[in-house]
């Protein structure tokens, strides 16, 4: 059997592979529909130049919101909604991870103006 060495710290063990790791995440007013995030993830692949394998797939669970998935060959992308509850906001989840470089400023201005009439607060982080 093989002894495995675990890092205590995050180490890139891969340096010669990109990827990139985004996270954006909002608070809404109004409902957001499954065809508003499935167009989103559409154009928004489209401006970060990715190429699309499948189109975006959606669950709805009634007590949360939607889940969102769509494949890229430069890997894919998710979308969480939760909806309005006493305990919590409206709040939505981007997690986008790619095997090719791109610009977070245009995912970040793109999400605010596909979004805009709707989205209160926006926050991401790599």
């Amino acid at each position: 059997m093989n002894s495995i060495t675990t890092l205590p710290n995050f180490v890139d063990l891969a340096p010669t592979i990109v990827r990139r790791r985004l996270v954006v995440e909002c608070l809404y007013q109004n409902e957001i529909t499954a065809d508003s995030i499935c167009q989103y993830m559409v154009e928004l692949s489209n401006v970060m130049n990715m190429t699309i394998v499948a189109p975006p797939t959606t669950q709805y669970e009634p007590a949360y919101g939607f889940s969102a998935y769509m494949c890229w060959k430069e890997s894919g992308m998710h979308v969480y909604t939760w909806k309005a509850t006493e305990s919590r906001p409206n709040f939505m989840s981007l997690d986008i991870y790619t095997c090719k470089d791109f610009d977070i400023n245009l995912v970040i201005e793109f999400t605010k103006s596909q979004f805009q009439n709707n989205i209160t607060h926006l926050t991401w982080r790599e």
